[in-house]
């Protein structure tokens, strides 16, 4: 009987499912395709620029998409082996996927907190450059090799394409694009406005955003001290019931409890509670982010 009741429950969410997506095909169809293309990109390019962001350039979104997918069915395989809840395993494979993104989104908060601890030495080396009145281009190219790797790598690359004949203004502005990160925007365009116009005020523009970002670095730090118990117990709140019922999975009992209608229903409304639960603990907690400038 509890055969039958998946097999029902698998048709009926497969019906519905694509229900829903020949809905969204037929609706799509209706769009010019000069429109689709045009959200189409804007969904890609947000997901490029997160991968930029996180420090992974060179990953496709494509790419990312196609791993986070095969990491997330073999999961939800080896969930299904172990446990013998159909819609666990496919609530395992809905976790782990957008699990791969919150993952990309945490690289990209750790990246972000360590370029923010970096900038002020950064621009430190670069107003030592420029009072000692070298150029723009200059001051960067003589940018020490004991820069975090983050910058190093940006460095290096500016100094390449200067190397291959490429103009200042240009190179600066792939460095900034490199970087992908709202500090190293303003900087870089300060250094762009510096070199296309001269400035002798840049010394002291570059020290008011070094204390801009300190002051910026400081207020972020005091908040995440005060609100990170709090988010590690919330967190905790959230995924224990979850881990229990994986602990006590195994057990026939509980195998043929979850694989009833009400079984099922159980999980599906509690997988959506933790989800909104989620949700309002990342925005109460979540810290305004600085826009970019470029990119």
């Amino acid at each position: 009987m509890t055969i039958v009741t998946a097999a029902l429950l698998g048709a009926g969410i497969g019906a519905g499912l694509w229900l829903i997506v020949d809905t969204l095909f037929a609706s799509q169809n209706k769009i010019p395709a000069r429109v689709r293309l045009g959200a189409r990109r804007r969904r890609t390019g947000k997901l490029e620029r997160l991968l930029s962001e996180a420090g992974h350039p060179r990953v496709s979104p494509a790419m990312f998409i196609v791993t986070a997918s095969l990491v997330a069915l073999v999961t939800g395989a080896v969930v299904a082996w172990l446990i013998p809840i159909p819609v666990l395993a496919a609530l395992a494979v809905g976790a782990i996927g957008f699990a791969g993104f919150g993952y990309v989104r945490k690289q990209r908060e750790s990246r972000y907190r360590r370029l923010q601890q970096a900038w002020p030495g950064l621009i430190d080396h670069l107003r030592a450059g420029i009072r000692s009145g070298s150029d723009v281009t200059t001051a960067m190219m003589a940018l020490p090799d004991t820069l975090p790797p983050d910058i190093r790598h940006g460095v290096e690359h500016f100094r390449a394409s200067i190397d291959r004949g490429m103009g200042t203004d240009a190179a600066l502005t792939e460095l900034a694009s490199r970087w992908a990160n709202p500090v190293s925007d303003r900087i870089c365009q300060v250094l762009r406005m510096a070199h296309e116009v001269g400035g002798t005020d840049l010394p002291s523009v570059l020290l008011q955003l070094q204390q801009s970002v300190r002051s910026d670095l400081a207020v972020r730090e005091d908040a995440r001290a005060a609100q990170s118990w709090i988010r590690s117990a919330a967190l905790l709140a959230l995924c224990a019931p979850w881990i229990v019922l994986v602990v006590i999975g195994t057990r026939e009992q509980t195998i043929g409890a979850y694989q009833s209608v009400q079984g099922t229903v159980i999980l599906l409304v509690g997988a959506l509670v933790s989800v909104v639960a989620y949700r309002m603990m990342k925005s109460i907690g979540a810290l305004p982010e600085s826009s970019r400038w470029i990119g």
